[in-house]
């Protein structure tokens, strides 16, 4: 009779440590290492980085600043500014997505120059340790 008891104790304490270990594994997070900036950048983490107030502040910074290179008619420009925050919060890195720097527009030259005058971001993190992430966005600009 406490065969029984025992051995139903057993299988409740190892399916408890089972659970226990799915619980401690720690979310895996990937990257590579950027030989130009000599970190290692991670794209994909626990928590992304956030620009002071929200990513909507970010766009709203980017648009408050006229960008030369655009004549005075209609157009619709997109660009595809790429860079690196690091784990201080520090903007790297930038440039144009598939795009050589000796092919730059006027207007991603401008882009580029207006990136490094923005404000530090909060780091991304991974296992509760900031570190530097590869960031992309796409900027699409309207001018009347």
């Amino acid at each position: 009779m406490i065969k029984y008891p025992v051995f139903i104790l057993c299988l409740l304490s190892l399916s408890f440590l089972k659970g226990k270990q799915c619980f401690a594994q720690q979310t895996p997070c990937k990257g590579y290492y950027d030989k130009e900036l000599r970190l290692f950048v991670y794209t994909e983490v626990d928590k992304m980085p956030e620009y002071p107030g929200g990513i909507a502040k970010f766009y709203k910074f980017i648009g408050s600043v006229p960008l030369k290179g655009v004549n005075n008619e209609l157009l619709q420009s997109t660009i595809f500014p790429t860079f690196v925050i690091d784990a201080s919060g520090h903007v790297k890195g930038i440039g144009i997505y598939q795009k050589l720097p000796k092919d730059y527009t006027r207007l991603d030259r401008n882009m580029i120059k207006l990136l490094k005058t923005c404000a530090d971001w909060e780091p991304a993190e991974c296992n509760n340790k900031k570190v530097a992430m590869s960031f992309r966005s796409r900027i699409t600009l309207c001018y009347q």
